[in-house]
């Protein structure tokens, strides 16, 4: 189509149809710039694709060390004893003294580790009979040992000694023991009598042992209480020998039923004899 064609129609047409043909609406002005919701880089808007959302990168987690960094791997802290005492009230300090003064002397206490040789009174006098010496009592008391010791009246002049060690006979030392005298005249049996002061420090693996020695015309009766020596141990090896160590008694054949009342193994009337064994249980005077 030329454009004279153009210009022809355009002339041709009525002046009502011009003006509402070719009429054109303004809009308003706006206030401020309008800002595009999607923008296109250049590359995109040439070949006419849409961007994808940019993704934010995570940040990586890292691990330093304190001397990477310049700074002391350990941290040391040194403790002193104070100038000046602690002012504690006095019942607390009391109280602490007692506690400490209590287990050393649980700990540095001693006990027999043997019975009373005259509590089975007629052993005691057989012993006495054929060994002329034995042992009568024992006790202990505050850091020392007492105790009384019956030898046959041989002759006037006799001699009485308690042999004892504290270091498990590594040495050993004699003690003399004191004449008593009998309340009743014209007795066959003396009497003498021993205190013996402990060491205040005792090594806890030593063992202390006594035995009992007498002197007379020329000859010397020992009582050994049969060969193993008279012991004094620590409190804490006795309990635990007393836990370990079961109690064996004699067997005489008699057992007690749950009321108390004694039977024999035997039957319960009809082994009469065998209750002539309970003129064995206690001591004879």
């Amino acid at each position: 189509m030329m454009a004279v064609d153009i210009e022809y129609r355009y002339n041709c047409m009525a002046p009502s149809l011009r003006q509402e043909r070719f009429a054109f609406k303004i809009s308003p002005k706006p206030s401020k710039p309008l800002r595009p919701c999607i923008q296109l880089s250049s590359k995109n808007e040439a070949s006419g694709m849409v961007a994808p959302a940019v993704q934010e990168k995570k940040v990586k987690k890292r691990v330093s060390f304190a001397d990477n960094q310049g700074l002391a791997l350990t941290m040391v802290k040194v403790f002193s004893e104070f100038d000046d005492p602690l002012d504690m009230p006095f019942n607390i300090t009391e109280l602490l003294d007692n506690i400490v003064s209590l287990t050393t002397a649980e700990s540095e206490s001693f006990v027999l580790d043997f019975s009373q040789p005259s509590a089975d009174y007629l052993d005691f006098r057989n012993r006495l009979q054929a060994d002329h010496v034995c042992l009568e009592n024992c006790v202990l008391k505050d850091k020392a040992i007492a105790g009384t010791v019956k030898v046959q009246n041989l002759a006037f002049e006799k001699t009485v000694k308690i042999r004892m060690t504290f270091d498990t006979w590594k040495s050993y030392t004699d003690f003399p023991c004191q004449y008593v005298k009998d309340t009743y005249a014209g007795s066959d049996r003396d009497t003498f009598s021993f205190d013996i002061s402990l060491p205040e420090k005792i090594q806890s693996y030593e063992r202390m042992e006594f035995a009992v020695y007498y002197e007379c015309n020329g000859q010397t009766y020992w009582d050994s209480n049969r060969g193993k020596n008279y012991r004094i141990i620590r409190a804490e090896l006795k309990s635990t020998q007393g836990m370990t160590k079961p109690h064996s008694g004699p067997d005489l054949g008699i057992s007690f039923d749950q009321f108390g009342s004694p039977r024999c193994s035997y039957g319960l009337f009809p082994e009469w004899p065998s209750y002539l064994g309970y003129e064995k249980l206690g001591p004879y005077y």
